[in-house]
């Protein structure tokens, strides 16, 4: 994969250089001023030998500089043109603040309305090689908002089946919502007394909420996960970024 680059590069390289060595790890870079005529022709020439170009640019930057998806296209009809729509509506923030999606989503953590994005970016980029070719365009904001659908009860850590919870050393997340898999988290455990328990409100006014965060808090958390996995339970330890 070729990841092409302004002449003053990419800005995510120094404002997060850990991220942008993240992201394109495994990309040959090639910087290319489309601006200049050089420029242009490497770029025309780049695009007979490719079958997919992924564009992010604001809306008449490519067609302004004389390589908008026409001029790409008669040189490869068989290119997949496709353009990621985002401006004039701003960044990650701004998009899901119009979703109805700030306050389910930890927006200071990382950036769904860009995975959103590159979601979409990516199947209709399939659809396109599947179709053999053409311009397709990709507007951010529908793409969060056809993530923004309605919030489901109990995925919110509000039942016992399904939650974090405190360990020693550290924290565990529970995701027992199916009956079976819940069944054999009390058997394993040795918590029958649970076992109509799973959806009850994890409250501290619950005494099967207390028993449970007793039975954890009483246990290592990379204990618990590897008796998790040998037990094929649906629990994980809580990993921090400093994790490995």
């Amino acid at each position: 994969m070729l990841k092409l680059e302004p002449p003053g590069g990419d800005p995510l390289a120094s404002l997060a250089p850990e991220a942008y060595r993240f992201l394109n790890e495994g990309k040959r870079v090639e910087v290319l001023d489309l601006k200049g005529e050089a420029g242009r022709r490497r770029l025309l020439a780049l695009v007979r030998e490719s079958a997919l170009l992924l564009e992010a640019n604001r809306p008449g930057v490519m067609e302004r500089l004389g390589v908008g998806p026409e001029v790409l296209l008669r040189e490869n009809p068989r290119l997949v043109y496709v353009r990621l729509r985002g401006y004039p509506d701003g960044p990650d923030l701004t998009y899901l603040a119009e979703a109805g999606l700030l306050e389910r989503f930890p927006w200071r953590a990382f950036q769904f309305a860009d995975l959103a994005g590159a979601l979409a970016l990516a199947l209709t980029a399939l659809k396109g090689l599947l179709l053999g070719g053409g311009f397709y365009e990709v507007a951010l904001s529908e793409a969060v908002k056809a993530l923004a659908y309605p919030p489901i009860p109990f995925l919110d850590g509000s039942v016992l089946c399904y939650g974090v919870y405190p360990a020693q050393e550290g924290r565990v997340a529970l995701a027992a919502l199916e009956p079976h898999l819940w069944a054999r988290f009390c058997e394993r455990a040795g918590l029958p007394e649970l076992l109509d328990a799973a959806f009850s409100p994890a409250q501290e006014g619950n005494p099967a909420y207390r028993r449970l965060c007793a039975f954890f808090g009483e246990r290592e958390a990379e204990a618990l996960e590897a008796w998790a996995r040998r037990e094929g339970l649906p629990l994980r330890r809580v990993k921090t970024p400093k994790d490995p």
